[in-house]
C-alpha cells in the first residue's frame, strides 16, 4: 500500500457538553474496524478513546453473513439482514461473467432505509463515500462508486453521481481539486478527503443525519493482515479525520445536540491459503461455461455461496455434497458446509442452496482453472460473523447517549433503529432492535 506520508499526530479536540436530545446524528463507518483498535491502548486512536470515555461502547459488534462491506452497510441503514434487504455480496452474482460492476445503487436495497425515514420526516441527510448510496434519497450525496475499467479514478464517477454542484462546491471551499491521488483508497489522503467533505457538509448545511465511510483501514488490512505499519498508520489517520469531524460539529454550533456513532462493518483474519471450489464443480461436470451454466460458487473471502440454475434439481445438489465430502481431510478440514436451513437461520441470501464457511486463514477463489489450493498472504473477511475474528466495533457518544456504559455485544442490524430513535423518528426495523441500555 502506498502512502503520501505517515500521519502520526492526533488531533486534540474540545470537551463537549453532551446533554440535549439529538437533533443531528453523524454515523461514521471505519471499514475493517476491529475491536482491538479501540479496546487496546496500544493502538493510536485517541479520538476513539475520547468518545469511549464520553459515551458508550460495545466489546464487539456482529456483522452479517457473508461479513462483507456492502451487505453489512446495507444492514446498518435498514435494520435488516441480507435475506431481507437483498444486497448479499459486494458484487452481483453473474455466472456468465461480471464486467466489474459492484452493488453501488441504492435501488438494490429492498428494505426501507434510514434515508427514506429521514426524508419522510422532513429531516435533511447526507452521505459521503457510503456503500450502496448511488441514488439515495438524501439532500447531499457523494456516493461510493468508481469506473469499472479504472478503479483508481473515483473522481469522474463522483462528479457524475454526486448531488449536482456539490463536488464543485466542496472543491472550492474544502478540499481543493479532487484527483485520482486524493480520491484513491491506496493513499491515506483518501480518508482525509472524505473527512473534509463531511466537515464541509456539517458546517455549511448541518444535516440531521450524515453517514460517512472511511475505507483505508480495510485496504491496509487486505494488503498486510491484521497488524503492521500500514494498518497502524491507517488507524492513526482515520482517528485524526474523526477528530476533525468532531471539530466541525463544534464549529457548526451543534455539538450539544449531536450524537456521534462510530461503527465497523466486519473484522479481519490473516490469510495463508485459498481454495477454488468451482474447480470441483467443473471436474464433476456440474459447471458449464456456456449459457447453460449449471451451478457455481460465488466466493466472498472466507465463504462461498452455491447457486444453481435449476435449484429444484436435488440430484445435482447431492452430487455436489458427495464430491465435497470425497475431498482428502487436508482440504475438507479447511471449511464446513452451511446447508440451506442454517443459511435461513442466519438470514443470508435466499437464493443460495448452500455455502462453504472457511476456517480463519483460508479464503475462497472463484477461478475454474488452476490448483485447487494455493498460498496467499495478507488479510480478508467474509467469514461466519460469529467467529471472533469477524467481530467489528461500535462506539457512541453525544446527545441522547449514556456516558460510561459498556455493552458486551451489538449487531449491525441494530444501528438503523438506534439512529432513528435518537432522531425521534419511528422506524420499524425488520431484524434490528434499539439498544436501550445506552440511551438516556
Amino acid at each position: 500500500m502506498k502512502y503520501l506520508i505517515p500521519l502520526v499526530v492526533s488531533l486534540l479536540i474540545g470537551v463537549y457538553s453532551f446533554s440535549q436530545p439529538a437533533r443531528h446524528v453523524v454515523l461514521i463507518s471505519i471499514d475493517g474496524l476491529r475491536p482491538a483498535m479501540y479496546l487496546d491502548s496500544g493502538w493510536a486512536s485517541p479520538n476513539l478513546h475520547y468518545l469511549m470515555r464520553e459515551g458508550s461502547y460495545a466489546q464487539h459488534m456482529l456483522s452479517v453473513f457473508p461479513s462483507f462491506t456492502y451487505p453489512s452497510h446495507s444492514s446498518m441503514v435498514t435494520g435488516a439482514y441480507p435475506a431481507e434487504h437483498e444486497v448479499c455480496h459486494n458484487a452481483p452474482f453473474a455466472p456468465l461473467g461480471n464486467d466489474g460492476h459492484w452493488n453501488w445503487y441504492t435501488n438494490l436495497i429492498k428494505s426501507r432505509t434510514i434515508w427514506d425515514a429521514a426524508h419522510e420526516a422532513n429531516l435533511t441527510s447526507a452521505t459521503v463515500e457510503w456503500p450502496v448510496s448511488v441514488g439515495a434519497p438524501v439532500n447531499w450525496n457523494v456516493p461510493e462508486i468508481w469506473p469499472v475499467k479504472d478503479g483508481d479514478d473515483r473522481v469522474t464517477e463522483s462528479r457524475k453521481y454526486a448531488t449536482p454542484g456539490l463536488i464543485e462546491d466542496i472543491e472550492k471551499n474544502a478540499t481543493g481539486l479532487l484527483t485520482r491521488d486524493n480520491m484513491n483508497e491506496s493513499y491515506l489522503s483518501f480518508d482525509e478527503t472524505a473527512g473534509r467533505m463531511a466537515d464541509y457538509i456539517i458546517q455549511h448545511y448541518k444535516p440531521n443525519l450524515l453517514a460517512l465511510h472511511f475505507a483505508c483501514v480495510d485496504g491496509a488490512e487486505h494488503e498486510e493482515g491484521i497488524d503492521g505499519d500500514s494498518v497502524r498508520f491507517a488507524v492513526e489517520s482515520v482517528d485524526r479525520a474523526i477528530g476533525e469531524v468532531l471539530e466541525s460539529i463544534e464549529r457548526a454550533g451543534i455539538q450539544d445536540s449531536t450524537a456521534v456513532i462510530v461503527v465497523g462493518d466486519h473484522g479481519f483474519s490473516d490469510i495463508h491459503r485459498a481454495l477454488r471450489p468451482n474447480i470441483w464443480l467443473a471436474t464433476a461436470g456440474l459447471l458449464h461455461t456456456g449459457n447453460d451454466w449449471g451451478m457455481m460458487f460465488q466466493p466472498a473471502g472466507g465463504s462461498a455461496f452455491l447457486y444453481m440454475e435449476h435449484p429444484e434439481d436435488t440430484t445435482q445438489l447431492k452430487d455436489v455434497r458427495a464430491f465435497i465430502n470425497s475431498q482428502p481431510d487436508s482440504i475438507r478440514n479447511l471449511f464446513r458446509v452451511v446447508e440451506r436451513p442454517e443459511l435461513t437461520q442466519m438470514k443470508a441470501d435466499k437464493r443460495a442452496v448452500m455455502a462453504l464457511a472457511a476456517r480463519p486463514g483460508v479464503i475462497f477463489s472463484g477461478a475454474i482453472k488452476g490448483a485447487v489450493i494455493f498460498p496467499v498472504k495478507g488479510g480478508h473477511h467474509g467469514y461466519d460473523p460469529n467467529i471472533p475474528e469477524m467481530y467489528t466495533g461500535f462506539i457512541s457518544a453525544g446527545a441522547g447517549i449514556v456516558k460510561g456504559k459498556v455493552i458486551p455485544e451489538i449487531r449491525v442490524v441494530d444501528i438503523a433503529p438506534l439512529v432513528m430513535k435518537l432522531l425521534g423518528v419511528s422506524f420499524d426495523a425488520p431484524d434490528g432492535v434499539v439498544p436501550k441500555d445506552i440511551l438516556r
